[in-house]
C-alpha cells in the first residue's frame, strides 16, 4: 500500500574495524553529518525528508537510510570503511485494520510540562521511566493508526557532539533514548503509512523516529 510519494530505503554497514563504529555508536550529530553525505545539500536534504537510525550489533552496526528521494552515496569517505545496499524502493507489508506486525522504532520519549501561567510552560523533558515510556508509545500509536500488542525496550546511550553540554570532567554528557520492538496492530492504514513516511516524536534530525515494520512471517 501508498498513498504518497515512493520511499526509499539504505543500508550503511558500519563494520567493527571501521574507523566511524565508535563514533556510530555514541555520536548522533556525526551520524546526521554522515547522513546528509548522500543528498548534497541543505535543500536536497529538506526536500528529501530523510529519517535514519542506527542498529548496533555487537561492535558493528547498520545505518538504515530512509528518504522520499534516492541519496547518492559515491561521495562517503572511502577511509571509513563503509559498504551501502541501496538506496531501493521501500515495499511496505499490508497496512489493511487488524493485520499485525512487527515494528521497531528508536526514539526519546518526551513530554512538555507546566501550564500557562507557569514559568515551565512549554519546557520538554525525557521520559525515563519505563511505564511513561510505554504509555508515550500507546498515545503515539493511537494517533498514528496503530495499537500496541506487545513491546521491548532497550535503553541506548548517544552524545550530541554539536552542543557545549558537559560533565565535571569535561567529557560529553550521556543523554538517553530507548528502541521499542514489538508487534502493533493496524487500526488506521492511512495513519499509519504517514508515520512510516514522517516518522514519531521530535529529534528527527539526530536519527530518531525511523518507524520500521515488517510482516510477522518475515515475508
Amino acid at each position: 500500500m501508498s498513498d504518497g510519494p515512493t520511499l526509499y530505503i539504505s543500508a550503511i554497514h558500519v563494520p567493527a574495524d571501521s574507523p566511524f563504529a565508535a563514533t556510530a555508536m555514541w555520536d548522533y550529530y556525526e551520524l546526521h553529518r554522515l547522513v546528509c553525505t548522500g543528498f548534497g545539500h541543505r535543500a536536497a536534504l529538506d526536500a528529501a525528508r530523510v529519517l535514519f537510525r542506527f542498529d548496533a550489533e555487537g561492535d558493528a552496526g547498520f545505518l538504515c537510510v530512509q528518504s522520499r528521494t534516492p541519496p547518492d552515496w559515491s561521495h562517503l569517505p572511502p577511509k571509513l570503511n563503509l559498504s551501502v545496499a541501496g538506496p531501493k524502493p521501500l515495499k511496505l507489508p499490508s497496512l489493511e485494520t487488524g493485520t499485525r506486525l512487527h515494528f521497531r522504532l528508536l526514539a526519546r520519549p518526551s513530554m512538555r510540562v507546566g501550564n500557562k501561567t507557569s514559568p515551565d510552560y512549554g519546557r520538554r523533558i525525557v521520559l525515563l521511566w519505563e511505564k511513561d515510556q510505554k504509555d508515550w508509545l500507546t498515545h503515539k500509536g493511537e494517533a498514528h493508526g496503530f495499537a500496541v500488542e506487545s513491546c521491548n525496550l532497550t535503553l541506548r546511550t548517544w552524545h550530541d557532539s554539536k552542543t557545549d553540554h558537559r560533565l565535571p570532567n569535561a567529557t560529553p554528557l550521556p543523554l538517553h533514548a530507548v528502541r521499542f520492538d514489538g508487534v502493533l496492530v493496524v487500526t488506521d492504514s492511512q495513519k499509519l503509512w504517514q508515520a512510516v513516511a514522517n516518522g514519531i516524536g521530535t529529534q528527527k534530525a539526530y536519527g530518531f523516529g525511523l518507524l520500521s515494520i515488517a510482516p510477522l512471517n518475515g515475508g
